[in-house]
């Protein structure tokens, strides 16, 4: 009786939190598209002539304006209709009249000019950030979103590392901001599309912060996270909305003393992963459900051929072997400035470097009674569980890798994690040459 209590109780939560997310996206389409006309139309000129990933130098610097330019346009013809309906039957103009296909830049612009109405569908997706987008639009562009976005996310880093320092847990507040700078966080702030995977990961964390005892609160946050990164995020480092908050609970209660044993740290993440997974799944399930009924149309099958895409679907004329093996050399790649694709050298030499650095360090420093079997072993699996995302989506990950690499930052936090309790600063004890403790001076 007491587990179908739970149960029932963490569906509620997921009933409540995503009919608030829908009545918030369906507020949002209420707008009238003439208020957000001028901000969007500088939008759509800020796109119209613009490649679709511009490159500078490195892979991690692609701009995803390919994204940027789908997403506004769905934004848009969000408020071309009946709100409700119009915020679950999304669909976007993509350019092509039928002789010429001048790419997804140029049809967000006609499509804010009211030239062409949508002609491609993306029911798969909820497109949850049209609910932040258009109530901004009121007041400036996309530029002016992005930065928004962007200083948020600093923000919410800083409420975290506040948090964790007035609970004293200084590695886990210095490791959670090493971590995001590893990925290059800053860059969130290129594409509105990088954006939603932090900003949720960072707006939860301090209610695992803060509930970290409660077993209970932690899957039925687990819950929250599952549902508000499927609503919001299109597939671009959706794992760290629940790995960075177990990894920082474990770090937690091991700096205090109150880790448990493996067998109950493996129950809690999978309780927890179960209840983001089935969140996450379930979210999708009743946007693909309640555009078919809104529609009359099957949106399964379209949503699940892409889906099929995603894990078996080839790229680069390279073999589904190939692929498999290469999307998380990709993802690392890009971590360590990689200039292409996969870039072999950047690979080899930021894992060499990071080996003789780390190595040396916990070469020099570490004390085998420090070793927790337990919380290396919880450590290794959640770290490796971005790598694992990898291969099973090896198509997405090694075709997207500017963005899925930042997935890394729950994978660099745990490594940090089992660095740190590991090592031994104190100074060794000096021994007496002198045995027996015998004090030498006048009788």
């Amino acid at each position: 009786m007491k587990n179908i209590t739970a149960l029932l109780r963490r569906a509620a939560v997921f009933a409540a939190v995503l009919l608030a997310l829908w009545a918030a996206l369906t507020a949002a389409a209420a707008i009238p598209n003439e208020r957000i006309y001028d901000n969007m139309y500088e939008s759509a000129m800020y796109y119209k002539d613009k490649p679709p990933f511009p490159n500078e130098s490195q892979m991690r610097l692609v701009q995803d304006n390919f994204a940027d330019a789908i997403l506004l346009n769905v934004t848009w013809n969000m408020g071309s209709g009946e709100p409700f309906s119009s915020a679950l039957n999304t669909a976007y103009y993509d350019g092509n009249d039928g002789e010429n296909d001048y790419g997804e830049n140029w049809g967000l612009y006609c499509a804010v000019q009211g030239t062409a109405p949508p002609n491609t569908d993306y029911t798969r997706y909820w497109h949850g950030m049209a609910a932040v987008i258009r109530p901004l639009m009121l007041f400036t562009d996309v530029s002016g979103i992005k930065l928004i976005g962007t200083i948020t996310a600093f923000v919410l880093l800083a409420v975290n590392t506040a948090l964790l320092l007035k609970k004293r847990q200084y590695f886990a507040a210095g490791a959670l901001v090493a971590a995001f700078l590893c990925i290059h966080v800053w860059n969130i702030g290129m594409s509105l599309e990088y954006q939603p995977a932090v900003l949720v990961t960072l707006a939860l964390l301090p209610l695992y912060i803060l509930f970290e005892k409660n077993d209970g609160a932690l899957s039925i946050f687990a819950v929250i996270s599952g549902v508000m990164i499927a609503f919001f995020d299109f597939l671009t480092c959706e794992t760290l909305t629940i790995l960075i908050p177990l990894i920082i609970v474990f770090i937690i209660r091991k700096q205090d003393g109150r880790l448990p044993d493996l067998r109950s740290n493996l129950l809690l993440s999978l309780k927890c992963g179960g209840a983001w997974g089935l969140s996450y799944v379930g979210t999708f399930l009743v946007k693909w459900s309640a555009v078919s009924l809104v529609t009359g149309e099957n949106k399964f099958s379209a949503a699940l051929a892409s889906a099929e895409v995603r894990f078996v679907g080839e790229a680069e004329q390279l073999s589904p072997i190939e692929q498999f093996f290469l999307a998380p050399v990709a993802n690392i790649s890009t971590i360590f400035g990689g200039t292409g694709r996969v870039d072999w050298g950047a690979f080899a030499a930021g894992l060499i470097i990071s080996a003789v650095v780390l190595g040396s360090i916990f070469y020099l420093f570490r004390c085998r009674e420090k070793f927790d079997r337990s919380f290396t072993l919880i450590m290794l699996i959640l770290g490796a569980l971005p790598i694992a995302r990898f291969f099973l989506l090896n198509n997405h990950s090694y075709l997207h890798e500017f963005f899925t690499y930042r997935a890394l930052a729950s994978t660099i936090l745990a490594l940090f994690a089992m660095l740190w309790y590991s090592l031994e600063f104190r100074p060794k004890k000096k021994h007496s040459a002198a045995k027996g403790g015998k004090k030498h001076g006048r009788a």
